[in-house]
């Protein structure tokens, strides 16, 4: 998936088993029926994170005839889907997770188990970057002696600087490493710190549920577009005319090109966050790609979207959109709502999108995806007012809260219908219809 920031008139978004095989004595039964069978549902863990991943694994067998008291069933586990069930389970059991290794026919890879269906295994390497093999291709795996721990930031300079060449510097910050032009590194750095921070304490001042990041966070300014579109190609980002900047959710990478020869204008709603660290030479329109892929990357870093997991878009371009606004994210001032709204967003909405809305646009939103490409600015002002009033209603916030982690527990592999979406967001929110009314009323009000 990736969250791309565009310039033209579409909206910026943008092996080791410890035993050979698990053995289950049969149950002696007094008078089977005939031709019946006997199911097992054998789950190899429930662990947070991991157990909605994992469906039981069903395993038939015929009742053992009565003369014969002790037989014994084995499973054998040298399967790959068992091999990674019992990595994973592993994995749980300790508070620090171990490194694993995984090998395929082509390579081997080293990680730690996120993401695991009946078909693939999701490794997070130590860059913090996925990788996502089919099961059916996997020849061995094992926990090694270490722990898992994301590398070093001599190892992400080293590896950074070979990728991108001697005419970039690579620096960081408490949470952050910036891969930029010589001599503009430490400025692009100091932007993406204050973006995190402010960020992350926009969600926890809320009572949303963060967590740290499991790596520091990788972001690269590239020189010129010719570069920046060579980039895109090897993520195979499509890379139209208007795309500046985008993040993705394999590597974890923000991506973007430098404009530093674009001047600031003093009315720009950026400028306040560009006099506060000092980047008067950064381009308004890099700074907004900056804070609108920064708000995704931090936002799938710190637990409050999922990675490995499937989010509606509505949410994930809902809570960006919001927090574009630096009134909305700083904390140190009480700003009407006025300043914290997104005048871009509001005003389509207010203008363009409301007056021939029809009822029941908001299930269309929350049921499906596909607003966002029949109707697309109408799709993120939707967005936008939607997650306002939510945030807006201390009620609804909490709500919102306990929504988002629905979402983070669903695995990629569960197939999220139109039914389900419904379900889970009315099971927080309550009657969709009725949801709606009073959303619109509010934002009459606005």
């Amino acid at each position: 998936m990736i969250l791309a920031t565009r310039t033209d008139p579409l909206p910026r978004c943008g092996s080791f088993a410890t035993s050979p095989a698990i053995c289950l004595p049969d149950v002696k039964k007094e008078a089977p029926p005939r031709k019946s069978r006997t199911t097992v549902g054998l789950s190899f863990f429930q662990a947070p994170g991991l157990a909605h991943l994992t469906p039981p694994v069903q395993i038939k067998f015929m009742p053992a005839p009565t003369r014969r008291r002790r037989q014994v069933r084995q499973i054998p586990v040298s399967h790959p889907l068992c091999l990674c069930l019992l990595m994973a389970a592993s994995a749980t059991v300790h508070s620090a997770e171990p490194l694993i290794s995984v090998r395929d026919a082509h390579a081997e890879y080293r990680g730690k188990i996120v993401g695991l269906t009946r078909t693939q295994c999701t490794l997070m390497d130590t860059q913090g970057q996925l990788l996502e093999l089919p099961v059916p291709s996997i020849k061995g795996m094992k926990k090694t002696k270490n722990l898992f721990r994301p590398d070093s930031i001599s190892d992400f300079r080293s590896s950074l600087g070979s990728e991108l060449g001697k005419s970039y510097e690579v620096t960081g910050t408490t949470h952050y490493i910036v891969c930029a032009p010589r001599g503009r590194a430490k400025s692009y750095a100091r932007l993406f710190e204050k973006i995190y921070r402010d960020v992350e304490q926009f969600y926890r001042v809320r009572k949303f549920k963060v967590s740290k990041p499991d790596v520091p966070l990788v972001a690269v300014v590239f020189s010129t577009r010719e570069e920046f579109v060579e980039h895109c190609a090897k993520d195979k980002v499509p890379a139209g005319s208007g795309l500046q900047g985008y993040y993705s959710l394999l590597t974890n990478r923000v991506a973007l090109y430098d404009q530093s020869g674009i001047l600031q204008t003093a009315t720009d709603r950026s400028n306040d966050l560009n006099h506060a660290v000092g980047l008067s030479g950064v381009a308004v329109e890099t700074t907004n790609t900056i804070v609108h892929e920064g708000i995704h990357q931090v936002s799938y870093n710190i637990g409050v979207h999922s990675r490995t997991g499937t989010t509606p878009v509505w949410i994930v371009e809902g809570m960006a959109t919001v927090l574009e606004p630096d009134a909305m994210r700083n904390q140190r001032t009480s700003r009407p709502s006025e300043a914290r709204r997104n005048s871009e967003r509001f005003n389509w909405f207010r203008n363009n999108h409301g007056p021939s809305r029809p009822a029941g646009t908001l299930a269309k939103l929350i049921a499906s995806d596909d607003l966002f490409k029949q109707q697309t600015l109408n799709a993120y002002s939707e967005a936008w007012a939607l997650t306002f009033f939510l945030l807006e209603n201390p009620a609804r916030r909490r709500q919102l809260a306990a929504y988002l982690q629905t979402l983070v527990k669903r695995g990629r592999d569960q197939s999220y219908s139109t039914e389900q979406r419904l379900a889970d967001f009315q099971k927080e929110f309550g009657d969709i219809a009725r949801l709606e009314i009073e959303f619109l009323r509010y934002m009459d009000r606005l």
